[in-house]
């Protein structure tokens, strides 16, 4: 995305700032063993406001400076770049990011000081990155304004995340672009994926053949750890152990993105490993299907976050019922979360965006569900888990667990569907599975 996009979102964010000031840090490096660090992944929204990818940085906005962006980076050095790459400097930063003041980052905090005597209220991403924070408050602890030279004391302290996360739920044409991209690259993996099973591999050999692919589309990064679910591990709603043998005659479960531009796609298939569904794995991969599409065609302009979700609970607990592995009403159900939670046991969305689960736990504001709007991208996941251990269970179901997922962009007259591009059709996926080849 250009620069031009970042200073729109600036010129958003300094409206609903006003005459308070900001500060802002770059996520901090992570130490993964020894003297080595994980692959760098900045704040998500550092980046969103900054468009600056670079560990070790900082910003601080305040309108009522004669500098209302302030960039902080690293240093030109030239040995540190020979060992961990390039840095753009203070003076080719301002250009490239659009700050109207860049220093070196060590200047951060003298020219935070500098801001405080005309600061009543700051705003500070909390619960992040703990270490930043407390920095910042040990400052505020320590700063005793001069009331005599007209300075002020800084009296509200308020979560950044009150401005930043609703601006983050509506996606722009630069966001949505990156998007649409990254979705229909990591599809074409997923199926890529799907046609490389057969029995006798092992998970970890499909997790191998899906971030493959997701990198040869274009991922620049994993959006979050594969989940490659064979059989009975799929029950395990976050495994990646991803070490066990695919057997004929179970199911295979990912849930996997690629990550292009900082931007997460999130999908989810499950296939059986030879390619043909038994009757039981039919009747309850049917059930979830259906429930998926009762979502997808919930998400409009004007309809509730949690729309999606209670259709697809309805169309599950039908499926339940039918089965008898469920007893009651539907009606009596919904309203019954621990009935129906052994086979159940998450929501149905999450917000979709530069974090796989984007703009934090905003899904309601005073108790309401939040209204969806065009821009806003979510999952739409319903799953049913079928314990071994559940008397309820007739035995060909047990030890089944089914989720599908796609991510879906709220338009003006409904909805479009960014990951249609891998199969979810029980023809489509037995005509895939095991056929070693996908057309992209």
């Amino acid at each position: 995305m250009n620069i031009e996009v970042f200073s729109q979102r600036r010129t958003q964010f300094f409206q609903q700032l006003g005459k308070a000031s900001a500060i802002l840090f770059a996520a901090p490096s992570q130490v993964r063993n020894d003297d080595n660090s994980f692959p760098y992944r900045t704040c998500s929204f550092f980046y969103y406001l900054t468009g600056c990818r670079e560990p070790n940085a900082a910003a601080i906005f305040s309108a009522s400076s004669k500098a209302p962006f302030q960039l902080f980076v690293q240093p030109k050095d030239s040995m540190a770049e020979v060992w961990n790459g390039r840095r753009l400097g203070v003076d080719l930063a301002k250009d490239v990011y659009g700050a109207d003041a860049c220093y070196s980052i060590e200047l951060w905090e003298e020219k935070f000081k500098q801001t405080l005597p005309h600061t009543e209220e700051l705003f500070l991403l909390m619960g992040i990155h703990r270490k930043q924070e407390n920095h910042v408050l040990d400052i505020l602890r320590n700063h005793f304004p001069n009331r005599k030279n007209g300075e002020r004391e800084v009296v509200a302290i308020r979560k950044l995340q009150s401005i930043l996360s609703p601006m983050r739920m509506v996606k722009d044409s630069g966001e949505l672009a990156l998007m649409r991209e990254n979705c229909t690259n990591s599809a074409r993996a997923h199926a890529k994926a799907m046609a490389a099973t057969r029995p006798g591999l092992f998970e970890y050999q499909i997790a191998a053949e899906i971030e493959f692919q997701f990198k040869y589309q274009g991922a620049s990064d994993l959006a979050y750890p594969s989940i490659v679910a064979g059989g009975e591990n799929a029950l395990i709603l976050h495994y990646v152990d991803n070490k066990d043998v695919l057997r004929d005659g179970d199911l295979l479960l990912i849930d996997a993105g690629g990550e292009r531009g900082l931007y997460a796609s999130d999908i989810t298939r499950t296939f059986p490993v030879n390619g043909k569904f038994s009757p039981a794995q039919r009747q309850l991969y049917e059930i979830v299907l259906q429930s998926q599409k009762a979502a997808i065609q919930a998400v409009r302009p004007g309809a509730r976050f949690h729309d999606a979700h209670d259709a697809a609970l309805r169309v599950l607990l039908e499926g339940l019922l039918r089965l008898k592995i469920l007893t009651g009403s539907v009606e009596e159900l919904m309203k019954d979360r621990k009935s129906y939670g052994a086979f159940y046991p998450h929501g149905t969305s999450h917000w979709l965006g530069l974090d796989v689960h984007d703009a934090g736990a905003t899904y309601q504001r005073s108790g309401e569900s939040v209204i969806l709007v065009p821009g806003n991208v979510l999952t739409v996941e319903p799953g049913l888990y079928m314990p071994t251990d559940d008397a309820r269970v007739p035995a060909e179901f047990r030890g089944i667990g089914i989720r599908i997922e796609d991510d879906v962009l709220v338009t003006e007259s409904g909805r479009e569907v960014l990951t249609e591009g891998v199969p979810k059709e029980i023809a489509a996926i037995e005509a895939l599975v095991g056929s070693g080849s996908v057309k992209i």
